[in-house]
């Protein structure tokens, strides 16, 4: 391994997040048989294969697997030298890697403009996925901090709550449960739901809601893209279980309303997450004050407007 360097580590990273060398070549800017170029190279160093190829599909080998627990941690390390040696320069806050849920992106934007009124020349990046996806993008030194509901427990990290998280169940305005009072979690078994896809924390919150109410609604539909979701509602093709904070345009218009199923909205928090080391950012820990101190104010502000006497 005396001829490993660093990008052929974050090559290999890449590709493994992605399983696919020509998706690895999108993220990196280069082409796809330069990555398999490079994994070849590094495969031929070590004197083992890391992926398994079959059909332009790859897995990890056995040898891969372990290859990656160091590979992260290099990348770590590096990371953490990285923010080091940016305090001991001095130099001002250049870039902010913020990884969120994809229900946090309806408010999350207007958050960071607030933000930026303060360091208007810091670069803002983000990363929007499912809940597991972004715990990988911790875990792996990708961003910065995350905001999220449900925090990790698999790692050693820093979590701090900034504010309520509604979350209950939606319809059209047609719907035949819209307008019903007092609906009971048996009632729900009536009608078909469209889902959340596997590794969301909404339907993480859903689905332990029916299992203690012990209902088993029909889910017709899975979709993982939020909009996708709420079009489908809107035309009717069932309701379905969502954080309030992504629907609030929709509930003020009317097109969609808040049904009134017993014990919802289920009230959950949002979080700041970020791995439990010493040498975060500049950039991250600005972040993460603002987030504590006036995340919680600009988020009711932004949906104050929400009808629900739940809440």
């Amino acid at each position: 391994m005396r001829n490993l360097t660093l990008r052929q580590v974050r090559i290999f990273l890449s590709a493994y997040k992605h399983m696919s060398f020509a998706r690895a070549a999108e993220e990196l800017c280069i082409t796809a048989p330069a990555v398999s170029q490079q994994i070849k190279e590094m495969e031929q160093d070590m004197g083992v294969n890391l992926f398994i190829r079959e059909n332009r599909k790859i897995e990890l080998t056995s040898a891969g697997e372990y290859f990656l627990l160091y590979a992260r941690k290099m990348l770590s390390t590096v990371n953490e030298a990285d923010v080091m040696m940016e305090r001991l320069r001095g130099t001002q806050m250049k870039t902010l890697n913020i990884g969120l849920v994809s229900t946090a992106k309806y408010f999350l934007p207007h958050l960071i403009a607030e933000f930026k009124k303060d360091f208007p020349n810091l670069k803002i990046k983000m990363e929007a996925r499912n809940r597991q996806q972004l715990v990988e993008l911790l875990r792996d030194g990708e961003i910065d901090i995350a905001i999220m509901g449900q925090p990790p427990k698999e790692m050693d990290t820093r979590v701090e709550a900034f504010a309520k998280h509604p979350h209950a169940f939606i319809a059209n305005a047609q719907h035949a449960l819209a307008g019903k009072l007092n609906i009971t979690p048996d009632e729900l078994n009536s009608y078909e739901v469209i889902s959340r896809e596997l590794g969301s924390g909404t339907r993480f919150i859903m689905e332990k809601y029916f299992t203690e109410h012990q209902i088993s609604p029909i889910v017709s539909m899975q979709i993982s893209s939020i909009e996708a979701i709420k079009q489908a509602v809107i035309a009717n093709l069932g309701i379905t279980f969502t954080s309030l904070h992504t629907v609030g345009s929709e509930i003020s218009n009317r097109q969609l309303v808040v049904l009134d199923v017993q014990e919802t909205p289920i009230m959950r928090t949002w979080h700041v997450v970020a791995l439990n080391k010493h040498n975060n950012s500049q950039a991250a820990e600005a972040f993460r004050y603002f987030m504590l101190e006036k995340g919680g104010i600009l988020l009711n502000e932004m949906f104050k407007t929400i009808a629900v006497s739940k809440i």
